[in-house]
């Protein structure tokens, strides 16, 4: 989907407004759909082609154009509109965002992405938000946190391998990551009591959360926030919410700002216990930075990788070795310690 555009996806934009001559311009962001600029003398606009792969049955298209239809019913006015899908085409129409990802993170910057989390939760208790899906991966327990980590590390245990890369990525799973996050699990269960680790978090505990939400999925314009990606959006617990935000590896925050989100999203929050999503941050912070090695491996799966170059457009070429490398260094930063 680019310059080579089809007759059914030029007709698809066409019925919507953007009308030709247009120029278009691959974005290359985003790790799971390629995401394209259209421009013309009328206007412009986001084209986003949604990464469809029959073992990776997520409903991507749906969920984002879904949680932007309820944002934009709640008026909260810094993400794109979306104007137009087309399911069988895989592809959904937005209006464009101007901006560029920031290059450093100030105080400011942390304080508008927590006011952006509150914005989408002042309406929590409407009928649209209670439809609102599970986000992807959600967890509302102690055990389900660990479960997810465990069944990363599993994942990529379970490929088998090909070629020398793919054997010296599994080999730092199996002998890094599947022990570390055995040892968590462990330490978690002396940490707390046995039936709080299955005590569900009650709903009015739960946020309704971008999911993979961070600095690296935002555009800075005029010292204003914008916030973009919402294909794993739903409801989640607001402690996975604060570690993924201080987690995610493109645009990492200090400790000392991950506590200023975590203080400023629960102050803005009703009902909310800052005391207490802190705690439960930092006994599962470990168990979320061994989930984003992780994640910074999918490219061992075949359809992680897949994915990785559709939304991209990247060489294959020593794109998994690259990977290795930076989970590498990510453990050796965060993780090596409790190992």
């Amino acid at each position: 989907m680019n310059e080579g555009a089809t007759a059914p996806l030029r007709e698809f934009y066409a019925r919507h407004g953007v009308q030709e001559p247009i120029a278009t311009r691959r974005i290359r962001a985003g790790r799971n759909s390629e995401v394209s600029h259209l421009s013309s003398s009328e206007g412009q606009w986001v084209l986003k082609h949604y990464y469809q792969h029959p073992n990776d049955p997520r409903d991507r298209l749906g969920v984002e154009f879904g949680f932007l239809t309820f944002l934009a019913g709640a008026g909260v006015q810094c993400v794109p509109r979306p104007l137009a899908k087309d399911v069988a085409l895989g592809c959904a129409l937005y209006s464009f965002m101007p901006g560029e990802r920031p290059c450093a993170i100030a105080p400011e910057l942390v304080s508008q992405a927590a006011s952006f989390i509150a914005s989408i939760n002042l309406l929590r208790g409407s009928s649209a938000a209670t439809a609102l899906p599970a986000a992807a991966d959600a967890c509302f327990s102690f055990r389900e946190h660990l479960a997810l980590a465990a069944s990363c590390a599993g994942r990529l245990l379970a490929v088998q391998p090909e070629s020398d890369a793919e054997v010296a990525a599994q080999t730092f799973v199996a002998e890094r990551l599947k022990p570390l996050s055995v040892h968590l699990q462990q330490r978690l269960a002396q940490e707390i009591e046995e039936p709080r680790l299955a005590e569900p978090l009650p709903h009015e505990a739960r946020v309704i959360s971008p999911s993979d939400f961070g600095f690296h999925n935002t555009l800075l314009h005029e010292g204003h926030l914008s916030f973009l990606d919402f294909e794993y959006a739903g409801w989640d617990d607001p402690a996975k919410l604060v570690c993924d935000f201080i987690c995610q590896p493109e645009l990492p925050v200090s400790d000392a700002q991950g506590r200023q989100f975590c203080e400023e999203v629960s102050s803005r929050l009703l009902h909310a216990d800052a005391d207490a999503i802190w705690r439960r941050v930092r006994s599962l912070l470990p168990v979320h930075r061994l989930k984003w090695c992780c994640i910074l491996l999918n490219e061992l799966r075949i359809e992680g990788r897949k994915r990785r170059l559709h939304a991209a457009g990247v060489e294959p070429e020593g794109l998994l070795a690259l990977q290795l490398d930076k989970a590498q260094r990510y453990f050796n930063q965060h993780l090596a310690p409790l190992a």
